[in-house]
């Protein structure tokens, strides 16, 4: 059953189905399973909406009959067919949080329908494609197909965050002979840059002399996966008001209502607040952000406490106006992979020492190794605490491997179009295998919204993205 008659049989099988695919999509749409460690409890370690989420993927899994197994809530594995080796899928069931309801134009976690697309936190990212993959599951056994790979669907609930999920999965489970994630885009990403997250803290001295001007507080949102888009600075001094004034034409300036410091000392705190476009951290170049705004006022400030002017050098020094970790002595460029990019997040300051979160990516050619040992020596040059967060390795497939020979054929076959392979700086969980890729669910072209409020899904690059997704398994 895998010519031509059984694709037309696959296609017909689609279409019959579609509507209940949508249906139990909205269902799925519908449970905000964003990480809530509150909630966190035996076979809940992410919280109790993302249990909720594996609950209702169990249900659905014993109804229509597949195996199905639960590990300890970390990751959930539906299988199907039988044989010595195993295809898996990797998907994620957790979500990011909703943000600004008020930017949504249909509600956040309630799947909408407008034409061809489907809206609501989770259809793109990455929900829609795994309840793809389940009815890819139902209608194999539907039509009796004979399989001599067992495919499994493997769903985890910490891509978002930790990654425990699939460090957990695979530290009791084998590695799939095959595997691939539909949560990255069409035709083939075959290489995803290494990942460190990190952050560098400072513990301020108690000051005599504060200067004419001083940095009393620094806040903005410690999301590590966006650039730093808001912040806001509070200036104090006798020469506050004029350091101030610089920030006039980009950021509001106005004067706090109460001083940002432990004991009150200051007075006529003047707090300045700057907003850049929100972008993805792994995108730094394609948008201007406030932590470089906020240095190239304050570089040529005189007058600066001690504190204050170590922690505009230091920013300065290893990451204004610079995207690609040049200022750091990491800058790199690899053919196929691209170069490295060099991000803040966040920074935040009180009396006593600040916070800086930064993502740093790279391709092949320069190992974590070399990293961490440039950072070590930067930081004790500038007498900071390196504190790693997180690190995710690189993952790289050679464009001649079987898998990837078996994709570019099924893509091309149902596009016409080349398949070609590339690189990205996002993370999907192609990363956790040792034979697999990113692949779909979208194609070039496509508006997505991911991690945006309007999250958004082409039905028709689903449903193309399901026919490939087919034929790449009946072909392995």
């Amino acid at each position: 059953m895998t010519g031509s008659n059984f694709f037309n049989q696959s296609l017909s099988y689609l279409d019959g189905h579609l509507e209940a695919l949508l249906s139990d999509l909205s269902e799925l749409v519908a449970i905000p399973s964003v990480r809530d460690i509150a909630t966190k409890k035996v076979n809940a370690p992410f919280g109790l909406p993302i249990r909720n989420a594996f609950d209702y993927l169990i249900d659905w899994a014993k109804r229509e009959g597949f195996e199905v197994r639960d590990h300890q809530g970390y990751a959930l594995d539906i299988s199907f067919g039988a044989g010595e080796q195993e295809i898996g899928i990797l998907h994620h069931v957790d979500v990011v949080e909703s943000g600004d309801l008020n930017a949504w134009r249909t509600p956040a976690f309630e799947m909408t329908q407008q034409g061809d697309d489907l809206f609501g936190r989770g259809v793109t990212d990455n929900k829609g494609p795994l309840m793809a993959s389940l009815y890819i599951l139902k209608m194999f056994k539907a039509l009796d197909v004979k399989l001599d790979k067992k495919i499994r669907v493997i769903i985890g609930g910490a891509e978002e965050t930790t990654w425990e999920c699939v460090e957990h999965y695979f530290k009791h489970n084998p590695q799939p002979d095959y595997g691939f994630s539909p949560d990255g885009d069409f035709p083939i990403v075959n290489g995803e840059k290494g990942i460190l997250y990190a952050s560098l803290q400072k513990e301020f001295a108690t000051l005599s002399d504060l200067g004419t001007c001083q940095i009393v507080s620094i806040e903005s949102e410690r999301d590590r996966t966006s650039t730093c888009y808001q912040l806001s600075a509070y200036l104090a001094g006798e020469k506050a008001r004029e350091v101030a004034a610089i920030f006039e034409t980009s950021a509001r300036v106005t004067l706090a209502s109460a001083a940002k410091s432990d004991d009150n000392q200051y007075k006529g705190v003047y707090c300045v607040e700057l907003s850049t476009p929100w972008e993805k951290s792994r995108n730094p170049h394609k948008v201007d952000n406030c932590m470089d705004q906020f240095v190239r006022h304050m570089r040529h400030v005189e007058g600066l406490d001690a504190n204050s002017q170590s922690l505009i050098m230091l920013l300065d020094a290893w990451f204004a106006d610079s995207t690609d970790g040049m200022k750091l002595g990491l800058a790199h460029q690899d053919d196929e992979m691209g170069t490295t990019t060099c991000c803040v997040s966040s920074i935040n300051l009180d009396q006593h020492g600040y916070n800086l979160d930064f993502d740093f990516r790279f391709p092949k050619g320069l190992s974590i190794d070399q990293t961490r040992t440039q950072l070590q020596y930067l930081s004790q040059k500038y007498g900071v605490r390196l504190i790693e967060q997180q690190y995710l390795p690189l993952s790289y497939l050679s464009p001649e491997s079987d898998l990837i020979q078996a994709m570019g054929k099924a893509y091309s076959e149902v596009t016409r179009m080349d398949a070609q392979c590339f690189s990205k700086g996002a993370a999907s969980y192609a990363r956790a295998l040792n034979n697999g890729v990113a692949f779909g669910p979208t194609f070039p072209g496509d508006l997505t919204y991911v991690h945006e409020p309007n999250e958004r899904l082409s039905l028709k690059s689903l449903k193309r993205a399901i026919t490939i997704y087919v034929k790449v398994l009946i072909s392995l």
